[in-house]
């Protein structure tokens, strides 16, 4: 009898740990809240800091390469920026690409922590079968 409310309990201990894990790992690590008003702080500094940031990605060799491929050159790159509109660069819109290049993952996804969340259950659950008396046979 107590060897079933052990097996029972050990069940619902993994299930509610394999669950927090999943809930665990689909949090993001990075969260920011900005509380930014369109007419706070001074525009005309934010706008060249903002500008220089873009600049400064368009200048890496990997953005100059996809570019390259797309048949442009780093002078015409130049030139179209310079060419923008007051209208087109607004400060929202230059803040916003300025922002979103910070947030810009350079290697591609973050599959490392996905693996590393699936050997985690799975050591989990091995672990919960050895100690439920189960026998583990890998072939």
């Amino acid at each position: 009898m107590i060897r079933k409310a052990n097996i029972a309990f050990l069940r619902v201990l993994t299930i509610y740990l394999v669950l927090a894990l999943l809930i665990i790992s689909a949090i993001p690590a990075q969260t920011t809240a900005m509380f930014i008003t369109p007419g706070s702080g001074s525009p005309g500094i934010d706008n060249i800091a903002d500008m220089e940031k873009v600049k400064t990605f368009l200048e890496t060799k990997i953005v100059q390469q996809r570019l390259a491929d797309f048949g442009l050159t780093a002078d015409e790159i130049s030139l179209r920026l310079e060419q923008l509109s007051h209208d087109q660069l607004s400060h929202d819109r230059l803040h916003k690409i300025a922002t979103d290049i910070d947030h810009l993952d350079y290697g591609g996804d973050d599959g490392l922590s996905v693996l590393i969340t699936i050997l985690v259950i799975v050591i989990l659950v091995i672990v919960v079968l050895k100690l439920m008396g189960r026998q583990i046979i890998i072939k």
